[in-house]
């Protein structure tokens, strides 16, 4: 459908399209133009297509059309038709903002789909949006996708100043977007990853099970924390590691070429509840980790780190503390033994745990740094 909308812009501007009258006074192009931005936040794709056709039929040479398709394609993975777009753009007015900042975005965002070293597609994105800033100075849409560009570059501090910006404009559509991406910053630089792996995937929206991994090994240090706990082969489900390893010889066929492979054998080394092997002998690396697979995770490391066997089902059969959890729920104890110590704790407000809620990458840093907070207490 979009393919079509597309083909039928490109058809429209060889033949010179003339202006369609307003319906009313509403109908105008920049409206239409902002309400296909909207649609495309919300991921609505074919009622932002819709709404960019509708801006270029009122006025064929405004240049949001152009912008509004190119953003299209982007999100679509079509990088290059997303340049040639934001070129038409600029052909049609070249101090129009908007062209700028898109393009500084599309920039970023081939750059990650790509993953091109980020020196390769950061300078040319803050190239676009200083065009951007130049043209329309104090601007809040422009300071906060400049922003998240510096966010997906790695640059926390430069992040978090362009999300002030926006903060302190105390206005505007992208206000509460600002807010939640500062606070973001804020918890990424409170818990401090302190490995290049940690800091890449605390930025992440949400996290995998094959990132988890590499996140116990890398910022909890969960091997030297086996090893130094020393635990007798008595207790249950603990295995030495490098027993462990040579009993799991073969890797699970998942993630033969699997980018986290050594971390995720390490980790199925130690034979954590949560992050074994499925009964098909599948890891699933790419699958998404919710809270209550992250509470069962942390409970396991606890039981593993303490020795408390009675964690293992101190809370079985209670009548459940939280809405939205069942008290026979698989993952009832841990949960419970996860906000008894304050290591995934439920809304303060509401008491409800959101238990299929994603992990981010910020959120499992911060659950990594309670733990490890919870370990060094009970050692």
């Amino acid at each position: 459908m979009l393919r079509l909308l597309f083909s039928a812009s490109l058809l429209l501007s060889a033949c010179g399209l003339k202006p369609l009258p307003p319906a009313s006074p509403l109908d105008t192009a920049p409206n239409h133009y902002q309400r296909g931005l909207a649609h495309l936040e919300a991921g609505e794709l074919q009622d932002a297509g819709r709404e960019f056709e509708r801006t270029r039929a009122l006025s064929p040479r405004f240049p949001g059309h152009w912008v509004g398709t190119a953003l299209l394609a982007m999100v679509q993975g079509d990088f290059w038709r997303a340049r040639q777009d934001l070129g038409r753009a600029l052909h049609q007015d070249g101090d129009f903002a908007d062209a700028y900042v898109a393009l500084g975005r599309v920039v970023a965002a081939e750059g990650l789909a790509r993953a091109y070293p980020v020196e390769t597609w950061y300078k040319e994105a803050l190239t676009a949006f200083k065009k951007a800033e130049e043209r329309r100075p104090g601007d809040s849409g422009v300071a906060y996708y400049l922003g998240l560009c510096h966010f997906d570059a790695g640059q926390l501090e430069a992040a978090r100043t362009a999300f002030a910006q926006v903060l302190a404009l105390g206005r505007g559509p992208y206000l509460s977007l600002a807010q939640a991406q500062f606070e973001k910053v804020q918890l990424i630089e409170r818990v401090a990853p302190g490995s290049p792996w940690g800091l890449k995937i605390a930025r992440l929206p949400q996290i995998s099970r094959g990132e988890l991994a590499v996140l116990l090994l890398e910022e909890l240090k969960i091997d030297a924390l086996v090893k130094q706990r020393r635990l007798p082969s008595r207790q249950p489900g603990f295995v030495v590691p490098t027993q462990a390893q040579a009993d799991s010889a073969a890797a699970p066929a998942d993630i033969g070429t699997h980018w986290a492979r050594p971390w995720i054998e390490e980790i199925l080394g130690l034979r954590l509840p949560g992050l074994e092997l499925l009964p098909d002998h599948r890891f699933e690396p790419g699958a998404p980790v919710d809270r209550a697979g992250m509470a069962v995770v942390t409970h396991g490391i606890l039981v593993l780190l303490t020795g408390d066997e009675d964690l293992a089902t101190r809370y079985a059969g209670e009548a459940s503390r939280y809405p939205d959890v069942r008290g026979d729920s698989y993952a009832y104890n841990a949960i419970a033994v996860n906000a008894e110590r304050g290591i995934i704790t439920a809304d303060h407000l509401t008491g409800l745990f959101h238990p299929e809620a994603a992990v981010s990458g910020a959120e499992a840093m911060q659950i990594i740094r309670h733990l490890q907070n919870a370990v060094r207490f009970e050692f």
